[in-house]
């Protein structure tokens, strides 16, 4: 197999950990947009960038961090579930690899989503709200975005794994 394999999706799908179970399973290189940026700005976290300097430069620290990948090979990329916002990095990503929307039933995403307590866009007063909000706003930019697309809803990670390899080659063969 070979390109660039970028997952996207709404937070609690699964792109990290199973970006990591991917890129071992394909040797490949495991990279995480937000930890790209999490370096760019000094260690600040997340939660830091967002409280102290508001969503919009943390969505360009994003861009900034894409943009260095163009040229990349042979990696996994897991991307923050609000990368594909821009359409410039809707770009990045085309111009980066092969864009695997991982989704799953809402139900399982916001109870994931939950868990992790670092998730700036949930810290609020009510977040299942926030959250549904969220969600439907962004499934059609996903769609647009996704070269391919995974239902990891009663998936385990290693069988998420095996349906990505499965449809990245599929669409390989058929573009060739």
């Amino acid at each position: 197999m070979s390109g660039n394999i970028i997952l996207i999706g709404f937070m609690g799908c699964g792109k990290s950990s199973i970006g990591r179970r991917l890129a071992s399973r394909l040797g490949y290189a495991f990279l995480d947009s937000d930890e790209l940026i999490v370096e760019s700005a000094q260690g600040k976290s997340i939660s830091d960038i967002f409280a102290e300097e508001g969503e919009d430069r943390f969505r360009e620290r994003e861009t900034g961090a894409l943009q260095e990948l163009i040229d990349s090979t042979s990696i996994v990329l897991a991307t923050g579930g609000g990368a594909v916002l821009r359409p410039e990095n809707r770009e990045i990503l085309r111009k980066i690899g092969t864009t695997v929307w991982l989704y799953a039933d809402p139900e399982i995403l916001f109870e994931r989503a939950t868990r992790n307590r670092k998730r700036p866009l949930l810290e609020v007063e009510n977040p299942r709200t926030t959250f549904n909000t969220l969600l439907e706003s962004r499934l059609p930019i996903y769609e647009e975005a996704a070269d391919l697309k995974i239902d990891a809803s009663g998936l385990s990670h290693e069988q998420t794994v095996e349906s990505i390899v499965y449809a990245v080659k599929g669409r390989a063969s058929r573009d060739a």
